[in-house]
């Protein structure tokens, strides 16, 4: 009677050992890659600041082309949103993820070679369409592999990448940068794209939880255990792009993009060139700044899983991120200034980013998601592929001050607390 008690018992264990293969297999993956990915985007911001690589590329003192090269990411990545995601749906994630990956060490490693600025500008391109892949991809990826109450944890792992690759970048570009040139730093993302990248979407990431042997019945049944169910007013048969709330989360999405790319090319420069903090400083200063959107977007994700509510915590975010930028500019101290910038990111990152990406998952259907993802990234990274390039110019036109920049993003943030409150009244 024991030994079958013992049996029974062993076996309910590997069953439960087996329950969390979905936590191992997807957000682990995902967070690598978009860690790695955001040195991609941010690190040329802190490569920016490399003397050699303004007088290589003859961008000293040319604020806007140095802005366009975040420009010219976005811009394609908005694009490429809108093939990834319909092609997300037809061929499955898995497929588009290693295609993407693909590209995307191709574009690093001619940016490696550029010649000229007009080389990497093109370069910056193609990294651009080919890192489109992420957004549908990890969202496809999350809601086949979780139920609708896991998922803003699930989503919190894999976006803190954004927070942990822009956090880290600046440490980890000026390292190499002592032990390589600025044209080592893109072969090294090269390196990372195809043999750390490539190898985890091969090897641990299935399309389906049906197809990976290693999830239990248990665990499939619970994946599959909670239908979607949209919050809003909407009906469930009419799809996400044809709704007004879709749209709203389309411009939140917007603003959330501005911020993060903004805030992200600017803030080295803004510390080191402008604040006159030593390089040192500087990513120091980041890596809080990161790291606090980091614990922000652990905390959201877990709250939203249990409240069920999102647009609030957009109010939140984009009130309070405009609150501090209005702050900076009273010119209390260097310090100050900084840490009000500082908590701008992590406000934008760590609230109104999950909750943009969550909104979605209140809106769509799992066959569809792709689709949706792709369609509101787009839009969303089409026209914030101007902001860097916009604060860029406003910076000239402010004679080296951040004034303009900085109120250009403040009423950007005001009109998404809007749209915010107006998801909240529907139930969002």
């Amino acid at each position: 009677m024991e030994s079958r008690y013992t049996s029974v018992q062993s076996v309910q264990n590997l069953s439960l050992g087996r329950a969390n293969i979905r936590w191992k297999s997807i957000p682990i993956p995902l967070l690598v890659i978009w860690i790695i990915g955001m040195l991609d985007k941010i690190g040329v911001a802190v490569i920016a600041t490399n003397q050699k690589f303004l007088t290589d590329m003859h961008l000293i003192g040319q604020n806007a082309l140095i802005g366009s090269l975040v420009t010219a990411l976005l811009f394609s990545y908005g694009v490429g949103y809108f093939f990834w995601g319909w092609l997300t749906d037809r061929f499955g994630p898995k497929r588009c993820g290693v295609v993407g990956l693909i590209l995307w060490a191709i574009s690093t490693g001619l940016a490696a070679i550029s010649p000229n600025f007009t080389a990497l500008f093109i370069s910056r391109c193609i990294l651009g369409l080919s890192e489109a892949f992420l957004w549908p991809v990890s969202n496809s990826l999350t809601a086949r592999w979780f139920p609708q109450s896991e998922r803003g944890r699930a989503k919190s792992i894999w976006i803190n990448g954004v927070s942990i690759g822009a956090g880290i970048s600046g440490f980890v570009v000026l390292g190499l940068l002592q032990l390589t040139t600025w044209r080592g730093i893109f072969w090294v993302l090269t390196g990372l794209a195809i043999l750390v990248c490539l190898p985890m979407i091969l090897i641990l990431v299935k399309d389906d939880p049906e197809k990976d042997s290693r999830v239990s019945e248990e665990e499939l049944k619970h994946i599959k255990s909670e239908p979607v169910h949209i919050n809003g007013k909407e009906s469930n048969d009419k799809p996400a792009l044809l709704t007004n709330s879709y749209w709203l989360i389309v411009v939140s999405f917007t603003a959330t993009t501005l911020g993060v790319y903004g805030l992200g090319t600017w803030f080295p420069s803004y510390l080191n060139k402008f604040m006159h903090f030593s390089p040192g400083s500087t990513s120091v200063i980041m890596l809080f700044a990161w790291g606090a959107a980091m614990l922000l977007t652990f905390w959201v994700g877990s709250r939203i899983d249990k409240t069920k509510k999102k647009a609030v915590w957009n109010i939140v975010g984009f009130t309070g991120a405009a609150i501090v930028l209005v702050l900076t500019l009273f010119g209390l101290s260097a310090v100050a200034d900084a840490i009000m910038v500082g908590a701008a990111v992590a406000l934008i990152q760590g609230f109104t980013t999950p909750i943009g990406q969550g909104l979605i998952h209140s809106i769509s259907k799992t066959d569809n998601i792709g689709m949706d993802t792709g369609v509101m990234s787009g839009f969303s990274n089409i026209i914030a592929a101007f902001g860097p390039t916009i604060m860029g110019a406003l910076i000239t036109v402010g004679h080296g001050t951040y004034i303009y920049s900085f109120a250009f993003l403040i009423i950007v943030f005001l009109i998404s607390a809007v749209c915010g409150v107006i998801l909240k009244k529907r139930g969002y």
